[in-house]
């Protein structure tokens, strides 16, 4: 009977430190909350860098913030258009503007029933004009395409963007049901703009727009000095990186067929593009999260994706 006593006392001692060891352990992780549904326009481009209006979900690969994303769905873009077309009316562009006028020309000839276009011409901060509103009339925007005047001035490429991407928060038809799009004909070389790029790259992520460029860059000179690269080098990388950022693409013609063929792919690229929709795995960062696509080609046939480099999560 006592060694029995002893058998229960210590079943009983086993179990209550049993408890306190259990008690001890940390809680198992809460789970993350759901991320939200993202959707980012996509542009595929083949080897000679024309769009593809084919692709397969089970190609596209979305990494947000170096996690791989769930994609949801891709699928052609139909959606309206809002446009911007601004046109740079700087004295370096005198020599180009019949070409230029017949490069806005083929935007607004091209335009579908429902897309609507603001013309807009720039030089320096001071000279950022609207010529139109938003417009489906093809009558009214030829003719602010013709008003268009040469003026000198110290070009404000990117005070032109910015103020570019503003208009469409007065505009009573934007919505995610539309796109909001900006396309600049200029030389890059901005000179005179009290906005720094990196506001300017802000701003455009955080309105949802998406901006093709033409730069006319072949005038600008091509040396560079010691420590800084050339006028046209700074051009360049200008108009590539807003591009980029916001899922467009920038284009660098060296003559009038060139620039005609490059306002062509744009055109193309505004009709052919898709829309991704992926879930995100996170559901607690706010602020910019960066993404990137990757693209498998099972026939091995090289091919890009071009999307926004991210997007503001609120």
């Amino acid at each position: 009977m006592k060694r029995l006593n002893l058998i229960v006392k210590a079943a009983i001692f086993f179990l209550a430190l049993s408890s306190i060891v259990l008690a001890q352990e940390p809680a198992p992780p809460a789970a993350k909350p759901a991320g939200p549904t993202v959707q980012l326009s996509l542009i595929v481009t083949d080897s000679k860098n024309k769009s593809l209006n084919q692709v397969s979900k089970d190609d596209v690969h979305v990494i947000e913030d170096k996690v791989e994303q769930r994609v949801l769905s891709i699928a052609p873009d139909e959606r309206p258009v809002d446009l911007v077309l601004a046109i740079d009316s700087s004295n370096s562009l005198r020599s180009l503007m019949r070409a230029v006028f017949e490069t806005a020309a083929l935007i607004v000839v091209n335009r579908r029933p429902e897309d609507e276009i603001l013309l807009m011409r720039f030089i320096s901060s001071d000279k950022i004009e609207k010529l139109t509103d938003f417009t489906r009339d093809g009558d009214a925007l030829m003719a602010g395409l013709k008003a268009i005047t040469i003026e000198g001035g110290q070009s404000a490429v990117i005070d032109a963007l910015y103020v570019g991407a503003g208009v469409f928060a007065d505009f009573k038809k934007a919505s995610p049901d539309r796109r909001k799009v900006v396309v600049i004909v200029t030389d890059g070389e901005d000179r005179n703009s009290v906005y720094k790029q990196e506001a300017l790259v802000k701003k455009l992520h955080q309105s949802d727009v998406q901006v093709f460029a033409l730069g006319l860059v072949t005038e600008l000179d091509r040396e560079s000095g010691l420590v800084s690269k050339s006028p046209r080098d700074k051009a360049e990388k200008l108009l590539r990186t807003v591009t980029e950022e916001t899922g467009g693409r920038a284009f660098f013609p060296r003559n009038r067929t060139e620039l005609l063929d490059s306002m062509t792919q744009i055109i193309n690229d505004l009709r052919g593009q898709f829309r991704l929709t992926y879930q995100s795995s996170n559901g607690e960062k706010k602020g910019f999260r960066n993404v990137e696509v990757k693209l498998i080609s099972p026939s091995g046939e090289k091919r890009k994706a071009i999307v926004p480099r991210g997007y503001e999560a609120k």
